[in-house]
């Protein structure tokens, strides 16, 4: 009997900033689901144990979706064992549940012909490491994020994962960055209301007849009208959510349902609604194109119509979606608990969230119970329990997250989610016996400043991970201190405070734990030795550091050590090598990552990640945003593609303003940079400018470092 093991130290997500995908951790109650591309083959007539890590404490149970393909039992506490009945696919479903807290995870099992001995399949993690709310496992960090292929252009994909965020910072406002789009109120008369009915439509930015656009549907709650969406700043984080590439381009209908029978409205959308809006706009009108959403009353009424409705809806939002669809309290509901589920003929090509809010009393239990409904039913359901109560802040969390999952195709232009936290997980800087050692390697360069270089000698220190092995090749992060600061900042600690944040126990926990593969650090200083001649602008030193770097450092470094470039130092191997090399630095650290490693140097690097500001040049951010985009540009017309730059910065940080409208301004212009990608921007709710912050910006840096060839 084989066996596959979930491991820990998966990335978590919650909040992000500025239109940028951003990050959370782990919640101790609420429930999540996560559902995984995992395949777990098994042959039949043959077993296969899987194993959940960070499972102590939970209680689990399984289930087999179709127990003619494969039979699933629990051994121990936190293992189960698949077995195979006769050919073909099923799903198995786990629950972990630890006091409120739940955890739901599903695998494909693929059950094969014949008695041969199975393939043991990349593992994954269900469950996360993190104590920040409202966190879904992801899949194992090492693999480079990818988008699921849609075999048809007609399918509605799940997410590529099912992770969510707070509304991002400054979301729902208006940005000089972001093109808005327009808001026109129609009216029509309903053959079966038999009322004239109001309706705001939002179109996007530069909306074309020449142009056909998916539609989304928003329905609003009892006591409200149409108008309530555009008080929520729905419209905001529409347009938000399409400049900054979270969402698609879309036509966005909000009808006034005030008064209406459920039935009536669901009649008067198939009849009348929705031929409407196809008819005097240029909509898509394909099921893969339709989704319909809603909170409260409107919650109830989007599932009900993306049940009731399948050839019509691929996707539903249903956020704090109120009680009414099952039997309660003695009434009767629209379903009963056995009919509550997807349509067969569409269970694989339709996407549902439901909502709910932690302190939300008016929708109370029914999120949860509709949730546990169509999961008893075999259908699908991303479910996502927030902090909030029945409120606008939850309601538009539901509306940004719902927004950036549909009309997804799959394709490698599209953003994916990266899990990033905003709180590193104690389990993370557990100390632990495998060591990595801090040695200190000495060169020669110059001051490289234009007319009156002079020569002089530095030093830097070199992280090598535990066990390092000269005859094995590593990556290679350049990771840069802030002003007033040196070379034992990041790891060995300062003088002053010390290794506060465990910087150097998370690096040996991480490493050890497999959350990342092992690599060298290079912690060098742009400062120069005393005596040697300063610039007339301290930040300068940012700037001119690239010739030092370029000529001096890493020649001196991956001459010593063993990284991909092999030894071989010469221009070429050192380009032929960038895919294996990243720079990361705080505050004059960010700069220089900017301006030293980014615009100097982008022939020697793919990953960057500059944290806590930008301080341009005097062209200003838009002429710098366009030569930002035109390095990349010319980077993937000869054969340099970036691999990542993690922006990382602090909602209350002095350093954000600039360097998050330089990436606004970039992140909008660009046709290569996409959010989760190959860009992410993620700003750490209340985070200032200390190594609190960067530490965690750190972390994040070393998920998703290095994990594109």
């Amino acid at each position: 009997m084989h066996q596959e093991v979930y491991r820990p130290f998966a990335g978590n997500r919650i909040s992000s900033a500025g239109g940028y995908a951003g990050s959370t951790g782990r919640c101790e109650k609420g429930s999540e689901t996560g559902t995984f591309k995992k395949i777990v083959k098994v042959k039949e007539r043959t077993k296969k144990k899987v194993t959940v890590k960070n499972a102590k404490g939970y209680k689990l149970t399984v289930k087999s979706k179709n127990k003619k393909i494969a039979t699933v039992s629990k051994q121990g506490k936190t293992a189960f064992v698949v077995k195979g009945v006769k050919a073909g696919k099923t799903k198995v479903v786990c629950t972990a549940k630890k006091k409120k807290k739940k955890v739901t995870l599903t695998c494909t099992v693929k059950v094969d012909k014949g008695n041969d001995n199975v393939t043991i399949q990349p593992t994954v993690s269900p469950m996360a490491t993190n104590n920040n709310p409202g966190t879904t496992a992801t899949p194992a960090p090492t693999e480079a994020p990818v988008s699921t292929a849609t075999p048809e252009p007609t399918l509605a994909p799940f997410p590529a994962t099912d992770q969510y965020s707070y509304v991002p910072y400054e979301f729902a406002d208006a940005s000089e960055n972001v093109e808005k789009g327009t808001i026109e109120e129609i009216t029509y008369t309903s053959k079966t209301t038999n009322k004239t009915h109001k309706v705001l439509v939002q179109l996007p930015a530069n909306y074309s007849q020449d142009k056909q656009y998916p539609v989304l549907y928003l329905f609003h709650d009892k006591d409200d009208t149409e108008g309530i969406w555009k008080d929520m700043a729905a419209d905001q984080i529409i347009d938000n959510a399409i400049a900054f590439k979270a969402a698609k381009e879309m036509i966005v209908v909000m009808p006034n349902i005030s008064g209406d029978k459920d039935e009536d409205i669901i009649k008067d959308f198939a009849d009348d609604l929705k031929p409407e809006v196809e008819a005097k706009y240029s909509a898509a009108k394909e099921r893969h194109n339709i989704a319909v959403a809603g909170y409260g009353l409107g919650g109830r009424i989007a599932l009900n119509i993306g049940l009731s409705l399948p050839e019509q809806v691929a996707y539903t939002g249903a956020f704090a979606p109120v009680e009414g669809l099952l039997p309660y309290d003695g009434a009767d509901g629209y379903f009963s608990n056995s009919s509550f589920c997807i349509d067969e003929k569409y269970k694989d090509y339709t996407f549902l969230m439901i909502q709910k809010g932690t302190s939300d009393d008016v929708a109370g239990e029914a999120p949860d119970s509709y949730h546990k409904a169509l999961t008893d039913n075999g259908s699908e359901c991303l479910y996502l329990e927030m902090d909030g109560a029945h409120d606008q802040e939850l309601f538009k969390a539901g509306l940004y997250n719902f927004a950036r999952r549909i009309f997804k195709r799959g394709t490698q232009d599209e953003s994916t989610v990266n899990g990033f936290v905003t709180k590193v997980p104690d389990s993370a800087i557990k100390p632990t016996t495998h060591r990595g050692k801090i040695e200190k390697i000495e060169y020669d360069t110059e001051t490289y400043d234009p007319g009156n270089s002079q020569k002089i000698h530095k030093w830097a220190n070199v992280y090598l991970p535990y066990d390092y092995d000269p005859e094995k090749k590593y990556n290679v992060l350049y990771l840069m201190h802030g002003g007033g600061e040196n070379a034992d900042t990041w790891i060995k600690g300062d003088n002053i405070y010390g290794d506060y944040t465990h910087n150097r126990d998370m690096l040996n926990r991480l490493f050890e734990d497999g959350y990342c593969e092992p690599c060298i650090i290079v912690n060098p200083t742009f400062y120069r030795p005393e005596g040697a001649p300063e610039p007339s602008n301290a930040m300068d030193l940012t700037i001119l550091f690239q010739y030092e770097l370029r000529n001096d450092l890493i020649p001196a470094v991956e001459a010593k050590y063993s990284t991909y470039a092999g030894g071989d130092v010469s221009i070429e191997s050192l380009k032929a090598s960038r895919m294996h090399r990243g720079f990361a630095g705080l505050s004059m650290g960010s700069n220089t990552t900017y301006h030293s490693a980014f615009f100097g140097n982008y022939d020697l690097f793919a990953w960057y990640a500059p944290y806590s500001g930008y301080f341009g040049t005097e062209n200003g951010n838009d002429a710098d945003a366009d030569r930002f985009n035109k390095i990349i540009e010319e980077g993937e017309a000869n054969g340099m593609p970036l691999g990542y730059i993690y922006c990382g910065n602090g909602s209350d940080d002095f350093a954000l303003s600039g360097q998050l409208d330089l990436m606004q301004k970039a992140l909008v212009r660009s046709n290569i940079l996409v959010p989760g990608r190959n860009f992410d921007f993620v700003i750490i709710p209340g985070g200032i400018h200390d190594m609190n912050q960067w530490h965690i910006h750190f972390y994040n840096t070393l998920k998703i470092f290095f994990t594109k060839e």
